[in-house]
């Protein structure tokens, strides 16, 4: 199985390198495109206007790829050593499974609907 092979370390290693990467990278290009405070922003304002919008978006949806992958060969792992000894329950390890995966599915909603904008027109001595 491929969850076996040596090296399969490196997808969890991956997946918090890059995640971490995706925030200090929109961070530093929102600094760098004055759209936010240096010191102390929110971790929402660094994401939310272009150009860093798009970047914060293309590497969160690829670490919610990396997290599905990392939570299926971690069901594949627990699998393997239930036939063995009896670790857990299967359905435990189920459970773990489909909650971290909808878990990836919200970190791709995240990453693709960074922020809404609402427009609101007031209308002041007849004038919108």
């Amino acid at each position: 199985m491929l969850c076996f092979l040596r090296g399969m370390a490196f997808v969890p290693f991956l997946l918090v390198t890059w995640s971490s990467a995706a925030f200090i990278i929109s961070y530093v290009v929102a600094v760098l495109s004055g759209h936010v405070n240096p010191f102390l922003p929110y971790i929402s304002d660094t994401g939310t206007t272009p150009p860093e919008s798009g970047i914060f978006g293309f590497m969160i949806n690829f670490s919610a790829f990396l997290g599905a992958a990392t939570m299926y060969t971690r069901y594949k792992i627990v699998e393997k050593q239930n036939q063995t000894c009896y670790f857990s329950t299967p359905v435990f390890n189920l459970v773990s499974l489909v909650l971290g995966l909808v878990g990836c599915i919200g970190m791709g909603i995240v990453a693709n609907f960074q922020s809404v904008t609402l427009r609101i027109s007031t209308e002041i001595n007849g004038d919108i």
